[in-house]
């Protein structure tokens, strides 16, 4: 099975306070399994330089991180799972050490995702509350996927970085929203 991560931002705190649109009008919002929409989380790397630095502007005014993380999608770009409440571009820390085969460390915010390794597979039920069977995925697959997704935040924690010195932000407080990968 083919899987890749999104790095999204949940953008749904700004959807009134945005001054220059709706951002729905911007951007189209992921689709869940469901097919319904993801509303508030949209992809970075469809996040216009402007906006973009908008948004670095006011996370570090606010002294707050940037809400979002990653949703976890199928080859044909279903999503499988979002980012949980309280998720953030951190959780990359927590979908590395499932990787290498530390549940302990897997935390992606709330309600908790609950997994478990069943040979070379890692099985996946987003919600413990609901009576279902969720998904599994190759370890393999979750290797490869986070592999590319640490390629990618680099890619992102330079933009933020270009960005930061072009709007004469403090650089070292943008980059510091963005997880540092070994």
């Amino acid at each position: 099975m083919e899987i890749r991560f999104i790095p999204v931002l949940d953008l749904e705190d700004r959807r009134q306070s945005d001054p220059f649109h709706s951002v729905d009008d911007l951007f189209t919002p992921l689709l869940s399994a469901s097919g319904l929409s993801a509303s508030g989380f949209f992809a970075i790397q469809d996040l216009c330089d402007a906006h973009l630095s908008k948004i670095l502007k006011d996370t570090v005014f606010k002294n707050t991180s940037l809400n979002g993380g990653y949703v976890l999608v199928d080859a044909i770009g279903q999503s499988l799972l979002l980012p949980r409440c309280c998720s953030d571009l951190n959780d990359i820390h927590a979908w590395d050490q499932l990787a290498q085969g530390n549940l302990k460390q897997f935390w992606i915010g709330h309600p908790q995702v609950l997994c478990d390794y069943q040979d070379h597979r890692i099985r996946f039920k987003p919600d413990a509350s609901q009576d279902h069977d969720g998904f599994e995925v190759p370890l393999t697959s979750l290797q490869h996927a986070v592999q590319a997704l640490k390629d990618e935040i680099a890619l992102i924690r330079l933009r933020c970085q270009q960005l930061a010195q072009r709007e004469k932000l403090k650089v070292d407080k943008v980059l510091k929203l963005i997880p540092v990968l070994p």
